[in-house]
């Protein structure tokens, strides 16, 4: 056990007595940090809080680091689940690309063991990378009551076997301590009371199939009101066997899960998220999860979670790159939150509540006491997202059979804050990660408390405190009164300790739901008799009872409980509910039908579509997903077969979800959104049965301009790609040439063509991997494709024309030299177009296309640049005096791309002349007299150079700007980028994730400052010094400080603007004050949410983005 005092000692002292721990051997963490109470404390003073409200520090490092999430038990002992394998055990597929592909394949947990044994010599120290460094629960306790913690122990780590995520998920009850760390969802137990676990008991296992992205992890632990555990995944997916021997499996997708509080019965609620970090249940059992956007321009999302529900997100999809950015989940506005009727949204695909911050993580439910009255019956949300980011409030309202969000609410900010759970003394306990170094590192933790003094004094939260700690093992009529306690977990854990009592206590559960009290009280009395009538099967006749409730929740809740038993015997009774004024008791009633097996359910789903039609979202869902429960296929086959759109509509999703290859009767349906919807089906759940069918749509395409949205038409042509047979190569030719289709079609069209022989591997429409068999072209195919080479001309506008040139070149077809030349020589199209037909020129007629070489060379800017790297191929003579003609003095004023290819050119060669000439420009560089515009180019070149002088030359310079300030490191990047490529890189850098935070005239989050003008604000060298030095260039009203004043008073808040004189300051709660710096006697570091990029781009990458940002104006 380690005690942690809070008396003052000297950082170094610190570090210098724990350096002598061992910390090389495995299951390590990082070594303890210095002290950071005095820093923690200072924080508090920037914080913005509800009014009336004070914050404490409860916990700092090196009593606490890296805090993902945090869990309180009864004696208000706070347990942490810290994370230190960040990076450094815990892998991913971004920051590890070259498991990307391996990752879009594996199906089981030794599937993903394989694939690090495949890489194990890219990982320090073979597999011992994986085991060096654990993730631990540490135990954080307050023994004398002064609100802060006096003891720290590790209550257990050793998580750090090859296949361990980070760990997440923690979760107290009556010394149970349940743990989430993929692959396993742990129970501990401390027998002995030492304050460490001695029991270990993995509940269920086979989480976390993929590498995907850090963070989305097994997490979310939450007990239901049914007495069950719920939690979540993120798209690392799950294979998992339960306790009854049969699988669940869903590589790639996030999912909620329930179980049994000992792991049985494991149950899948809903799928298709990305990373839900936590669950949270309403005051009536409504379960909803904070699910994070994809860093590419989507919302972070609020989601009401339904029995069989999906939000259709794939990690696939992460990995798409531009032109079709995250494929689906973008073209086709899978997570957007429109009212229903959006075309462009999936029918499948369950819409969100609404947009929340831009970095879920922790996520809570108004539990009762603690809250300020002006957020009561909100959620809260950890929202970690640098500078803006903290404590956020939803509120929300039922909308049909759903929920829609009506308010946003600011709660505690700034913080970064992974979780915050209300204790049972009233206070909120926040965990505060403070920042991510993206090498593992941990840069400490803390844990703050936050509450109304009032609150935490008052007898309710008193008597709150006092229940948990003596443990709710009362009489009878003691725990029924508490269940109209104000705090939802007292009612609950007085549920719980009354449903446990079983058939004794029935009768007045029984008793206290059909009286005239309180909904709540009534609502858990029906839940514990809910609870007892899995043992006790007769008192469903008291959950029955309540269908006739003047109360439409209890309604609602005694049809679920019906639903969830299989009541038959009660099916009459639920009849009349499918009638009943809300819509939320007929979602509840149809699905307790379907899973009742009664009698007249599929005449009733009819009924229900049919009156509903496709307005309520939730209430189709309730359709399809009881079609799926009832199992009849007769009756689905009815369903499809009805003459209303709305109906067929619920059978379609019905056999979709059972892969049900009959889908295909849909594609000849006169409704076009059940046409696409079944080749959504067809193709996106790989039903290869039905792809010839699908691909015959095409026919429909022509023939019906309004068929041709884009979703279709890229599907259509997928289907005939994987077919690859010689009439699909007719149809996609007569798609080009006769159908209304857009220029993205026409793209989706030739690049299949060109990759005919050998389709990637990869969908092209959803990004999974899909390989198709490598093919030979035959003289039929050749001639039928030259045939009609008209119609392929006819579209290779823009920078389709590379295409053209690709297909042509691949196919072998024999297009006359002359119509490639016009192609190279065309000034209207677009440079990669005439250097694409060039390239295929060179291969085919060298004198031709040395004329255009030289005419092209004649020219300025892009085209020239270009030209010249063919003159290798071509006359590399003539390439060398080119190349040092643009060099020469008399040249100065030429396009930079011109003088940066010619520095290229030589960086190449092998020449004396060329050698001599690029050691003359690296010697510019070094005396800092080369144009700003080539200095990069110029030492990258002579670093790759084949002359081995030259080359240790460059390699020095570059190792002596390790040695300098940051600024003068990166000051190459200044000038010379692509824009067009920098805007590549801002929009899909897999770690810059430059959209995440920042907005441009496209699009992108609000995290950081909105850059759609910043050109006209700011130059190149702060744009530089902003990326790879941050805190040194912060914008106003990003920086948060606290200043102590020479007249004694301390003032904290965020920098709104800076002068070399005055600092304005707002405070958190919005006071402004103007402060010459001459009365500043301290001031904080301000320090920037935005990481640093000099670890993440290359220096290249730096100066293409400079450049983009220099074209927002």
């Amino acid at each position: 056990m380690v005690r942690y005092t809070r008396w003052p000692i000297c950082a170094a002292v610190i570090v210098l007595l724990l350096s002598s721990f061992a910390f090389a051997q495995t299951n390590q963490v990082d070594p303890p940090l210095p002290d950071g109470t005095a820093a923690g404390e200072a924080q508090i003073k920037t914080f913005r809080l509800p009014e009336g409200w004070k914050a404490e520090l409860f916990a700092a490092e090196p009593q606490v680091a890296s805090p993902i999430a945090i869990a309180l038990d009864e004696q208000g002992r706070v347990f942490v689940a810290e994370e230190y394998r960040f990076n450094r055990g815990t892998e991913e597929n971004r920051t590890r690309s070259f498991l990307l592909e391996d990752d879009l394949q594996i199906q089981t947990l030794e599937d993903r063991q394989r694939m690090f044994e495949k890489h194990i010599n890219r990982f320090d120290g073979g597999i011992d990378w994986f085991r060096r460094i654990t993730d631990r629960v540490q135990l954080l306790e307050d023994r004398d009551g002064d609100g802060r913690a006096d003891l720290s122990t590790t209550f257990a780590d050793g998580f750090c076997e090859p296949l361990d995520g980070l760990m997440a998920g923690v979760l107290a009850r009556d010394g149970d301590i349940y743990v989430t760390c993929i692959p396993h969802l742990w129970r501990l137990r401390d027998n002995d009371g030492d304050g460490k676990a001695d029991q270990r008991e993995k509940l269920l296992s086979g989480f976390g199939v993929n590498a995907a992205f850090l963070g989305h992890d097994l997490h979310g632990l939450v007990w239901g009101p049914d007495g069950k555990l719920y939690f979540s995944v993120g798209d690392r997916g799950f294979h998992v066997k339960t306790h009854e021997g049969h699988i669940v499996s869903d590589p790639r997708r996030g999912a909620v899960f329930r179980c049994q509080p000992d792991g049985s019965e494991l149950e899948v609620v809903y799928r298709g998220l990305r990373n839900p970090q936590e669950l949270a249940f309403d005051e009536l059992g409504n379960l909803f999860a904070d699910d994070n956007n994809c860093d590419k321009g989507d919302d972070a999302r609020l989601v009401y979670i339904v029995e069989g529900g999906d939000s259709g997100w794939n990690m696939a999809f992460q990995s798409i790159p531009e032109p079709y950015l995250v494929g689906p989940w973008h073209a086709e506005k899978m997570w957007h939150s429109e009212l229903p009727g959006a075309a462009e949204r999936p029918a499948w695909v369950m819409p969100p509540v609404g947009k929340i911050g831009n970095g879920p993580s922790g996520f809570l439910y108004d539990p009762g006491v603690g809250m300020p009255e002006a957020f009561r019956g909100c959620f809260l949300m950890c929202n970690f997202a640098g500078g803006n980011g903290g404590l956020e409030a939803y509120r929300v309202k039922p909308e049909g059979a759903g929920f829609k969000l009506v308010e946003t609410l600011d709660f505690l900010k700034p913080i970064m804050a992974t979780d915050a759970e209300f204790g049972y003394d009233g206070k909120l306990y926040i965990s505060d990660f403070i920042d991510l170094d993206w090498s593992g590192k941990s840069k400490g933790g803390r844990i703050y408390t936050a509450y109304s003094p009032e609150i935490v004094d008052s007898a309710v939260a008193k008597e709150m405190k006092q229940l948990f700690a003596k443990g709710f093992n009362g009489s009878t009529d003691e725990l029924l009164r508490l269940l109209a306690h104000p705090d939802m977990r007292v009612r609950q854990r007085s549920q719980f300790s009354l449903a446990s009592r079983g058939a004794a206590v029935a009768k007045q559960l029984d008793e206290l739901a059909r009286s005239e009290e309180p909904r709540l009280p009534r609502l858990h009395a029906l839940w514990a008799l809910g609870q007892i009538s899995r043992r006790e099967p007769p008192w469903l006749s008291a959950v029955a009872s309540r269908l006739l409730d003047s109360d439409l929740e209890l309604r609602a809740a005694a049809a679920k409980i019906l639903g969830d038993r299989g009541a038959l015997e009660f099916a009459d009774k639920l009849k009349p509910l499918l009638s009943d004024p809300s819509p939320r008791v007929r979602y509840f009633a149809i699905l307790a039908m379907a899973k009742c097996k009664a009698e007249g359910t599929g005449e009733a789903i009819l009924a229900m579509a049919r009156e509903n039609a496709g307005q309520d979202l939730f209430l189709q869902h309730a359709c399809v997903q009881s079609l799926i429960v009832l199992g009849d296929a007769q009756v689905i086959s009815k369903v499809t077969g009805n003459e209303d759109p709305n109906v067929r509509l619920i059978g379609l999703l019905a056999q979709r979800r059972r892969l049900d290859p009959d889908l295909v009767r849909f594609f000849t349906d006169q409704e076009p959104r059940l046409v696409l919807e079944a080749a959504r089906a067809i193709h996106d759940l790989e039903i290869d049965a039905g792809t010839p069918d699908l691909a015959k749509v095409s026919e429909r395409l022509i023939a019906e301009p309004a068929l041709c949205s884009d979703p279709l038409v890229r599907r259509v042509v997928a289907a005939h790609g994987r077919v690859g047979e010689v009439r699909n190569l007719d149809s996609l030719l007569d798609l080009l040439a006769q159908a209304p289709i857009s220029m993205a079609m026409h793209r989706e069209i030739l690049e299949t063509l060109r990759d005919w022989q050998q389709p990637p591997p990869r969908d092209r429409v959803t990004g999974n991997w899909r390989p198709t068999p490598t093919r030979t072209i035959d003289q039929d195919s050749r001639q039928r494709l030259l045939d009609r080479f008209a119609a392929v001309l006819h579209v290779s506008q823009g920078d389709l024309g590379n295409v053209v040139a690709s297909i042509v070149d691949r196919w072998k077809l024999p297009i006359d030299n002359d119509v490639i030349a016009d192609w190279a020589t065309d000034i209207k199209r677009p440079t990669s177009a005439r250097i694409a037909a060039l390239s295929l020129l060179v291969t085919r007629s060298k004198p031709a296309a040395l004329d255009i070489s030289i005419k092209n060379l004649s020219e300025a800017g892009s085209i020239a640049a270009a030209t010249l790297q063919q003159m290798r191929a071509l006359d590399p003579d003539q390439g060398d005096q080119v190349a040092l003609e643009w060099l020469s003095p008399a040249n100065e004023k030429l396009p930079d791309l011109q003088r940066q290819a010619a520095i290229a050119w030589l960086g190449l060669s092998d020449s004396p002349g060329q050698i001599a000439e690029l050691m003359k420009w690296l010697e510019r560089v070094e005396q800092g007299t080369a144009p700003t515009d080539v200095r990069l180019d110029v030492v990258e070149a002579a670093s790759q150079s084949p002359n081995p002088q030259l080359k240790r030359r460059g390699e020095t310079y570059l190792e002596s700007l390790k040695s300098k300030p940051t600024l003068e490191r990166f000051a190459m990047s200044l000038d010379g980028g692509d824009s067009e490529r920098g805007k590549r890189l801002f929009r899909g850098h897999a770690r810059g994730q430059c959209l995440r935070c920042h907005k441009t005239n496209e699009g992108g989050g609000d995290v950081g400052p909105d850059l759609s003008r910043i050109a006209e604000k700011r130059d190149a060298t702060y744009l530089l010094e902003s990326l790879v030095s941050p805190d040194s260039k912060i914008a106003d009203g990003f920086g948060s400080v606290v200043l102590l004043l020479d007249d004694g008073r301390t003032l904290a808040g965020v920098i709104k603007r800076e002068t070399d004189t005055v600092i304005e300051l707002q405070t958190p709660q919005n006071e402004k004050y103007s402060i010459a710096k001459s009365e500043i006697e301290e001031q904080s570091p301000v320090k920037s949410t935005m990481p640093s990029m000099d670890s993440v781009l290359a220096p290249r990458e730096i100066r293409d983005i400079i450049a983009y940002l220099k074209s927002l104006k």
